[in-house]
């Protein structure tokens, strides 16, 4: 099976893109958790899909995380930024940047104190609450228009080029300079 996040020239991924340095790679995730979910990724530095990363990419880290939450910050301008290192399907070293929304952080807090489904406000928990919320509005979506998996993805993909766009613009010089021609619908 080919790693979706070792194909970054692929044209789908490529357009996702908002922000490149020599280790890491960050990219809007479609089908997404929350508006702004983003994924940091390592680049792959060999035929070899990174599972763990090199001490060389570690070092990168700390830069890649403060100026990717920084780029999401100025574009979206969350209550706070969760950072998870959920593998799920993918075996590629990445990690999961989700914006909380107030909303969001409300109703957490608010089942932390009534010992509801979050218990001591536990991340993982919460994180799963908002991707199975997610995976039953794409489903509902993909039946409802008769789409296959991929032409959902692909217009979910299509309806965030607005978003990509403004975290670009938010990454400044951190970002990369997209060719426009090239993604032609």
């Amino acid at each position: 099976m080919v790693c979706d996040f070792c194909n970054i020239n692929d044209i789908w991924m490529e357009r996702r893109i908002f922000y490149r340095d020599k280790n890491w790679y960050a990219f809007l995730a479609a089908p997404f958790h929350t508006k702004g979910h983003t994924i940091l990724a390592a680049i792959r530095k060999d035929s070899k899909c990174p599972k763990e990363p090199s001490k060389e990419v570690l070092g990168g880290l700390s830069t890649a995380l403060v100026n990717t939450i920084r780029i999401i910050k100025k574009c979206y301008n969350p209550k706070d930024i969760l950072l998870s290192s959920l593998r799920g399907s993918e075996s590629h070293f990445h990690f999961h940047l989700v914006p909380l929304w107030e909303h969001e952080e409300k109703d957490w807090r608010n089942k932390q104190k009534n010992r509801g489904k979050y218990k001591n406000g536990h991340l993982m928990e919460f994180l799963g609450f908002l991707e199975k919320r997610a995976n039953r509005r794409d489903e509902i979506e993909r039946r409802k228009k008769g789409w296959s998996e991929e032409e959902q993805r692909k217009k979910i993909i299509i309806l965030l080029d607005s978003d990509n766009e403004k975290l670009r613009k938010s990454a400044g010089s951190r970002g990369i300079r997209q060719k426009q021609s090239a993604y032609a619908n």
